[in-house]
């Protein structure tokens, strides 16, 4: 299998997939946080009256991957963009795809999460009247985009293609250096025994400056620089795979490398660490190699099973990006109108994660699929087929 060779004029299936399926997560996760026991109220300001930990288990261990191996894959494509269309089209795309949809979507859903989660924090603390009161505090400037939200990572997105760019111009002349640089980065990605604690240190070295055993994220317009440059670590590492031809040499033991990051997870939070700085070092040791092993495990994983084209996966890649753009109201709003039921936790996770997955794909199929939204989004519009008894019975002649 040569996956890089099939990047000019063939989609590359195993990274679509993946990046969909990794967006698609941020509704579990999402869904999974209003449930949790811990204390995220900076990020999530909701919680069920009846928390579960092992909803906080779930969270943690999605949140140790999901946006690094999706900027993995987004700085692969950036790269291929960069490569194949040119330095010109890569800023036109990246402006199109990600910097329009990121403005346009903050200024839609914003007020749509704020009367989301004002409603549903309010039905939980038994407030009178919820969405009367969410209403009136959208009303006294509450639509106001004081935050990006979710969509932080489009935020992110729009600087790392833009100092992406400006690198790949700044060392765009082949010289004795750029072309040592190029091969000792081959070499390092090409054998599994240089690359998981070359890239694994890194990480460590990125977590020691936030200060913290695990990635957060950045959902206000003010950047926190160590998680901004540790993100744009990933988005490097993707656009270095595609520079150094180095795809099909991440294809193997996706299951060894998945198992043992999930091992060592459990490690890192069932482990009773106490709270010293030595401690603290070595969970971020520990939890840097959590991250390397899930990346280039899952990476592995797509390339190895997913490399095909598949109706329903197909559909799913496209629908992922108007999905996640969209489901955060409704899977802050759900967990409100759940507030007073006396239905197990579990249970009402799943009403509100399958209530949101569905409201938000049906949405895209009667709003988006067919329409200039759907063209807005991803560069292509989809067109209804409409088959009359002269055109199918042709097609069986």
């Amino acid at each position: 299998m040569n996956v890089q060779s099939k990047t000019t004029n063939e989609r590359i299936y195993s990274l679509d997939t993946l990046r969909a399926i990794m967006m698609l997560l941020g509704i579990i996760l999402h869904a999974g946080i209003s449930y949790a026991t811990g204390d995220y109220e900076e990020f999530w300001p909701i919680k069920d009256a009846n928390p579960h930990l092992g909803f906080d288990v779930i969270v943690a261990i999605i949140h140790h991957f999901r946006m690094p191996v999706f900027f993995v894959v987004a700085g692969f494509f950036a790269a291929l963009l960069y490569y194949k269309k040119g330095p010109k089209a890569m800023l036109e795309n990246r402006a199109k795809r990600i910097l329009l949809p990121f403005l346009a979507g903050v200024l839609i859903v914003y007020p749509l999460a704020v009367l989301a989660f004002t409603f549903t924090k309010n039905a939980i603390t038994g407030v009178s009247s919820p969405l009367f009161e969410a209403w009136n505090k959208l009303l006294h400037g509450g639509f106001l985009p004081f935050k990006p939200l979710h969509l932080w990572f489009l935020y992110f997105l729009v600087f790392y293609s833009i100092g992406a760019w400006a690198l790949a111009q700044l060392f765009k002349k082949e010289t004795n250096f750029t072309i040592a640089i190029i091969q000792l980065f081959k070499r390092i990605l090409s054998h599994f025994w240089l690359r998981l604690p070359v890239v694994g240190l890194l990480i460590f070295f990125c977590f020691f400056w936030i200060g913290e055993p695990y990635l957060t994220t950045n959902n206000k317009w003010a950047i926190d620089l160590p998680i901004f440059f540790t993100y744009f670590v990933f988005f490097e590492i993707g656009w270095i795979i595609y520079k150094t031809d180095s795809l099909d040499r991440l294809v193997g033991h996706p299951l060894k490398q998945l198992i043992g990051a999930t091992l060592l997870f459990f490690v890192l939070i069932f482990i009773p660490w106490e709270e010293t700085s030595a401690h603290l070092i070595a969970r971020e040791l520990i939890s840097a190699f959590v991250c390397t092993l899930y990346v280039f495990g899952f990476l592995a994983l797509f390339l190895k099973y997913f490399d095909r084209y598949s109706p329903r996966l197909n559909y799913l890649m496209e629908a992922s990006y108007f999905v996640y753009l969209v489901h955060l109201p409704i899977v802050a709003f759900i967990p409100g109108l759940l507030a007073s039921s006396p239905l197990a936790t579990g249970v009402k996770f799943l009403i509100c994660l399958l209530l949101t997955s569905a409201i938000s794909l049906v949405l895209y199929q009667l709003l988006v699929r067919y329409t200039l939204i759907g063209k807005f989004l991803t560069g292509k519009k989809h067109h209804k087929v409409r088959k009359t008894i002269s055109s199918v019975s042709e097609g069986l002649v």
